[in-house]
C-alpha cells in the first residue's frame, strides 16, 4: 500500500478500509467517533499477473468515499459516474481498450491459464455458463442474493436450454480445497450439467458460449464485453442499466437507482477508467490504464510460450539471480542446476555454448538463453546485470547454420500500422537518445576526414558464437580488416576494436602494427555512435553493430550470416535459402527490439511485473546515462575487474 500513498494523499482526512472486511468496519467505527470521513478501498478490475496471495502487488484500486461498487445497497462513486451524461471521447477511448483486452484476453489476474481443448465445447451444441462464487463471498449478500440464489439459477438456466449443455463453473479456490461451492454433487446430478473444473482464461472459454449466468461475478461484465448476453440474479454493479437480463435480479433493493439505460462503452470507461486507479511500477507513478495493458501484454505473450517448469542448466551465481527475475511468473516452477545434467525430458534452460553442448548430446527441450539488443550501460563481461534477454526455444539469432526463432518471425511478419508506427517511434527514440547494446565508450565528437567514402570496420570477439555459427568465409578480425582494405583500396578506414577485446578480457585483438597498417584511424575508446556519425559505410562478419548502423540509415555490408542479413536490406556476401522475402526496415526492426526478445527492470520485481517493454529500458538507460558516476559504483567496477583477471588467471 506504500506505492499508493500518493493516489491516497487527497484522503489524508479519511479513515480507509477494504471492501466490507472487518478493516472497513473498524475505520467506519473510528471515522463516526473523530467526525471523519470514510474511504473504502477495493482491487481494480485489472490487478495483476498473478494473485495477492501469491505475492504479486495490485497495480490497480478502488478508492470510494460514498459505498462500494459491489453494494448495490445503497449508492457508489461509480453508480454516480455512471448515471453522468455519456462522453463521446471517453466512450470512442473505451472502445479501443475494449478491443485491446478482448485481443490479448486480459483478465483481471492473469497468469498463464489452461489451454483449452475446441472438442470440449461441440459445435452443433448450444453451451450455457452458470457461474458458482466461493461461499461467502461478501458481494453475493451485497447485490441482494442469498446463496440459495445459486441453486435457483441454475434451476431457470435448465429450464431456459433443455437442449443446452449447461456448464457450472467452480471457482479455483473451491477446486483447490481452500473454499466451499454453493453446489452439493447432487445439485449437478443431471445428464445436460457439466462441471467445468480447469483454470481456463474467461475470454477464451466465452469464445464458446452462448449466454452466461451470474449472481454477482466480474465475470458477467466481460461476458458483455464478449457480446455474450448475460442473466443477473443478484445486482452487480453492471446490472440495471439495461445491458443485462434483469428479470430475476432483485433491482427492488436500488430504492429507484438506475433508471436511465446506458452504452457498453459508458459502463467501461466510467468502471476502468474513472473509477478505477493504476500504478505503473516501471516509474513508481499514477498511470492510465493503457499504459498497464502495454507492461501486461508483453507478460501474457510471454507465459505463452513457457511450459510449465524448466530446469535452468549451468548458470553462474551472479546469472542465477536475474534469469530467477526473468521468470517470476505466477505458478512457473524454475530449479537451478549448475553441475548435474538434467534429464532429457525436462525443458531446459541454457546459455549459448551449452545449450548447443546439450542438443549435440540429443536434449530436445532446450532453449538457448543469450543478451538481447538493448543490454545495459556495460559489458557484460564486467558482470553488469542484463536489462534484455532472448529466450529462444528453435535455434538462436546467431547461428545461422540453422533456424531460429528470430528467423521464424522475421519469415511471418505482418505489421499493422499500430506496429508500423511503434517501430518508428523506437528507431527514433533510439537515435535521439543515442542508445545501443552496451552504451559504453567515450562520447566524443569525431572529425569526419576530407576523403569521398569513409568505411568503419567493427571488430569482435572471435571465439563468440556469432562467429563461429555465422560467419562464412572471414572469421578473424585481421582477416575482415584485410578484406576490406584489399576491397576498398582508396576509401579512408577506421577500425573500431571489440571493447571486450580491447579491454583484454576476450580474444581477437590485432596487433598494432597491422591495425595501422590496413586501418587509417583505430578508435579504441570512442562510442561505436560516434563513428557512425563520420562514415557512409559500415563492414561487419556478423556484429551487432550491423543492425545499429541500419537503424541509422547506413549501408551496412556482411562478411558472414548475421540475423539481419539475407533481407534485402544489407550488402550481403553471403546468402540463406531459408530467408527467402524482402523486408523493410520497420519490420526488421520490430521483431528484433519487440516480438523476440524480452526486458527486465529490477526494480519491477517488487511489484509482481517480470517483463517490462524495450521503452522502458531505454528510458532507463538513458537516466543511467545521465547520472554522473558515484564512487559506490566506481568502486565496484574497480572489483569486478579485478574478479576478472581472477578469474582468467585461475
Amino acid at each position: 500500500m506504500q506505492a499508493w500513498k500518493p493516489l491516497l494523499e487527497p484522503y489524508k482526512n479519511h479513515t480507509a478500509g477494504w471492501g466490507r472486511k472487518k478493516s472497513f468496519f473498524k475505520a467506519q467505527a473510528l471515522a463516526e467517533e473523530k467526525g471523519l470521513k470514510i474511504l473504502c478501498l477495493e482491487d481494480g478490475f485489472i490487478r495483476s499477473l498473478g494473485l495477492g496471495k501469491q505475492g504479486f502487488a495490485a497495480l490497480s484500486l478502488v478508492a470510494d468515499t460514498t459505498g462500494i461498487y459491489f453494494n448495490a445497497l445503497q449508492p457508489s462513486d461509480l453508480e454516480q459516474l455512471i448515471v453522468q451524461p455519456e462522453n463521446e471521447k471517453l466512450n470512442l477511448r473505451a472502445s479501443s481498450v475494449i478491443q485491446t483486452i478482448l485481443s490479448h484476453k486480459v483478465t483481471k489476474y492473469n497468469q498463464k491459464f489452461q489451454s483449452i481443448d475446441p472438442a470440449k465445447f461441440e459445435q452443433t451444441t448450444r453451451h450455457v455458463l452458470v457461474v458458482d462464487q466461493t461461499f461467502g463471498d461478501q458481494s453475493i449478500k451485497y447485490a441482494g442474493a442469498t446463496p440459495a440464489t445459486f441453486k435457483t439459477m441454475l434451476a431457470q438456466a435448465c429450464h431456459d436450454h433443455p437442449h443446452a449443455i449447461i456448464w457450472v463453473k467452480t471457482h479455483p479456490d473451491v477446486m483447490a480445497g481452500k473454499a466451499k461451492s454453493h453446489f452439493q454433487p447432487q445439485d449437478l446430478d443431471s445428464e445436460n450439467i457439466r462441471v467445468l473444473t480447469e483454470a481456463y482464461n474467461p475470454i477464451e472459454l466465452l469464445e464458446y458460449i452462448s449466454e452466461v449466468y451470474v449472481v454477482s461475478s466480474q465475470l458477467g461484465f466481460e461476458a458483455l464485453l464478449c457480446g455474450k448476453k448475460v442473466h443477473c440474479f443478484g445486482v452487480p454493479w453492471y446490472a440495471g442499466w439495461g445491458l443485462t437480463q434483469d428479470h430475476h435480479a432483485p433491482l427492488h433493493i436500488l430504492n429507484g437507482r438506475r433508471r436511465q439505460n446506458h452504452s457498453l462503452q459508458h459502463l467501461f470507461a466510467c468502471a476502468y477508467l474513472q473509477y478505477a486507479h493504476y500504478l505503473n511500477p516501471v516509474t513508481g507513478q499514477r498511470c492510465e490504464l493503457e499504459e498497464i495493458l502495454d507492461l501486461f501484454i508483453p507478460n501474457i505473450q510471454f507465459q505463452q510460450q513457457l511450459a510449465q517448469s524448466y530446469i535452468a542448466y549451468g548458470f553462474s551465481p551472479w546469472k542465477k539471480k536475474f534469469i530467477a527475475a526473468y521468470f517470476a511468473f505466477p505458478q512457473l516452477k524454475l530449479k537451478f542446476q549448475r553441475y548435474f545434467k538434467p534429464h532429457k525430458h525436462h525443458y531446459i534452460l541454457a546459455w549459448g555454448k551449452r545449450a548447443k553442448l546439450l542438443k549435440e548430446s540429443a536434449y530436445e527441450q532446450v532453449t538457448t538463453v543469450e543478451d538481447g539488443f538493448i543490454r545495459s550501460v556495460g559489458l557484460g563481461a564486467k558482470l553488469i546485470r542484463p536489462c534484455s534477454l532472448v529466450f529462444d526455444n528453435v535455434g538462436i539469432y546467431y547461428d545461422a547454420t540453422q533456424p531460429s526463432r528470430i528467423e521464424q518471425l522475421l519469415l511471418n511478419v505482418n505489421l499493422s500500422t499500430e506496429q508500423i508506427d511503434r517501430a518508428q517511434r523506437l528507431r527514433k527514440l533510439l537515435i535521439d537518445l543515442n542508445i545501443s547494446k552496451y552504451n559504453v565508450g567515450t562520447k566524443k565528437s569525431l572529425t569526419r576526414p576530407p576523403h569521398s567514402r569513409v568505411l568503419l570496420v567493427v571488430g569482435q570477439v572471435e571465439d563468440d558464437m556469432s562467429i563461429q555459427l555465422g560467419g562464412v568465409g572471414v572469421k578473424t578480425n585481421l582477416g575482415l580488416l584485410k578484406q576490406v582494405r584489399e576491397n576498398h583500396p582508396d576509401s579512408y578506414i577506421i577500425y573500431k576494436p571489440h571493447p571486450d577485446v580491447q579491454s583484454g578480457l576476450r580474444t581477437g585483438k590485432i596487433p598494432e602494427p597491422d591495425m595501422l597498417h590496413y586501418a587509417d584511424q583505430v578508435e579504441l575508446d570512442t562510442s561505436i555512435l560516434e563513428c557512425f556519425e563520420i562514415c557512409d559505410e559500415v563492414h561487419t562478419i556478423t556484429s551487432l553493430s550491423g543492425f545499429e548502423a541500419l537503424i541509422r540509415g547506413l549501408k551496412v555490408y556482411c562478411y558472414g550470416l548475421p540475423f539481419y542479413a539475407g533481407w534485402g536490406l544489407t550488402q550481403d556476401r553471403y546468402l540463406s535459402q531459408r530467408r527467402n522475402r524482402h523486408l523493410t526496415l520497420e519490420d526488421l526492426l520490430y521483431v528484433t527490439l519487440v516480438e523476440y526478445p524480452t526486458y527486465n527492470l529490477a526494480h519491477t520485481e517488487v511489484s509482481g511485473i517480470p517483463l517490462v517493454r524495450p521503452e522502458d529500458v531505454i528510458a532507463y538507460i538513458k537516466k543511467q546515462l545521465d547520472q554522473p558516476v558515484s564512487y559506490n559504483e566506481r568502486y565496484k567496477r574497480v572489483l569486478l575487474a579485478l574478479y576478472n583477471i581472477l578469474k582468467k588467471i585461475g
